[in-house]
């Protein structure tokens, strides 16, 4: 966490710096790591909506698209199962390639200090999955599809 309480987690991962950029903006890269189906418009003020499992929609808009650097969306859940409105908060994704290896460090910022935990752990474990379909590995089992199987959410664990 930064000193304004955001979340941030940063991973390295083994690919060009274009390829992390297209798992944020292309949709079917995205759901290669999460989601299993997203409307994408990579441009400012484009939707970016996904369904992270069956009939849970995450979505917001682009508000910053600079390939291959950095993206900026807004974030939130539309069910109302995680209380965080859509577009809510924002998630800046920035992104530095050393030596054939791409620094991303992931932003989250506007959430309430009781959805600061479950977000963290929630991206640390997404970003470790798109780290492996970048480098052409199998991300392995969704985290999410294990409370869509139980019929419980996330904010249950929390509490």
């Amino acid at each position: 966490m930064t000193g304004d309480d955001a979340v941030v987690c940063e991973i390295a991962v083994r690919a060009p710096a274009a390829e992390v950029f297209a798992m944020f903006t292309d949709p079917a890269r995205l759901v290669r790591w999460i989601g299993i189906r997203a409307l994408l418009e990579p441009r400012p003020d484009g939707a970016f909506r996904f369904e992270l499992v069956p009939g849970e929609f995450c979505s917001g808009r682009y508000v910053e698209v600079d390939p291959p650097h950095r993206i900026v969306f807004t974030w939130g859940w539309e069910s109302g199962a995680i209380p965080v409105r859509p577009g809510s908060t924002t998630v800046e994704v920035d992104l530095e390639e050393r030596a054939g290896i791409t620094h991303v460090r992931l932003t989250h910022r506007g959430l309430d200090a009781a959805l600061r935990g479950m977000h963290a752990d929630g991206w640390e474990r997404y970003l470790a999955r798109l780290a492996a379909a970048a480098e052409g590995r199998d991300p392995g089992p969704d985290p999410a599809a294990a409370y869509a199987e139980s019929g419980r959410s996330p904010m249950e664990e929390q509490q």
